[in-house]
């Protein structure tokens, strides 16, 4: 578990201490110490705005352009097979603290997820897994953010969940690991990203899961989110937060269609 100062974001703002944690436990632990300081002045506030994509490494040429315009409205932001956002200066313009975990590296090229924030992150875990068949590192990125004018903290998973496997015993690794984070938090808590359910068998676990943590699924009608096999991929569930406003928008920018949630809190 390495230590160090969320220097990622605007230079004006004050630096958070931020944890690096590249295991479960070691997470566990940081997020008990940082959930157990006082509480921070600049925090993010109730309600806020979400928006969760795969980006699809950011391939196509408008993407960047669609993405600055996504994100000039979003104060948290889950990505998915995104580049690091020190390569793209109009997002850094956006004034977004991020936090990115390193996956996928093809042609020197790292992707990975990627979650930035209008408040700097108290503490940030990069848990993988590793794909069967690829041997490629899936990632997971943890964050927690002090909440405005609130004594509890939001915990934020975004999450690219295992392909390429026959059976789900490395995915429902994959979920179990991340279990382990939600179960002790007592605040609120999103769990988002490209889960890959494209079959039933992966939508049972994922359902499993969110029931045993009492996590919510956050609905989407019209329903425009991107499916394999007519099951879709991308999800958000909640816990702690309810939405005021929700929509999945078809573009031609990626081949995941983007989520966008307006949440706010329903505790203190």
């Amino acid at each position: 578990m390495t230590h160090s100062q969320a220097n990622e974001g605007p230079a004006t703002q004050p630096a958070l201490q931020t944890v690096t944690a590249d295991q479960s436990e070691d997470c566990l632990e940081a997020l008990a110490i940082a959930r157990s300081r006082d509480a921070a002045a600049n925090g993010l506030k109730s309600p806020f705005s979400l928006l969760n994509w795969n980006v699809e490494k950011a391939q196509h040429p408008k993407l960047i352009t669609a993405f600055a315009e996504f994100a000039s409205s979003s104060d948290l932001i889950f990505l998915q097979e995104a580049v690091p956002l020190k390569k793209n200066q109009t997002v850094v313009e956006q004034s977004l603290y991020e936090a990115f975990v390193r996956g996928y590296v093809q042609n020197q090229i790292e992707t990975g997820v990627l979650t930035l924030a209008r408040v700097p992150h108290l503490v940030h875990c990069n848990i993988t897994a590793t794909e069967p068949w690829l041997r490629t590192p899936k990632a997971t990125s943890v964050t927690l953010y002090p909440l405005h004018k609130s004594s509890n903290t939001l915990l934020a998973i975004n999450l690219h969940g295992v392909n390429f496997s026959l059976g789900i015993e490395t995915y429902s690794a994959q979920l179990e690991a991340i279990a382990t984070l939600i179960r002790p938090h007592p605040g609120p808590v999103i769990l988002g990203g490209d889960f890959n359910t494209w079959s039933e068998r992966r939508l049972r676990a994922v359902e499993r899961l969110t029931v045993e943590l009492q996590l919510t699924p956050v609905p989407f009608s019209p329903d425009h989110r991107t499916t394999a096999f007519g099951n879709p991929l991308d999800h958000l569930y909640v816990r702690g937060l309810t939405w005021r406003s929700t929509e999945a928008r078809p573009v031609s920018t990626s081949d995941h269609n983007p989520l966008f949630a307006t949440l706010e809190r329903t505790g203190p």
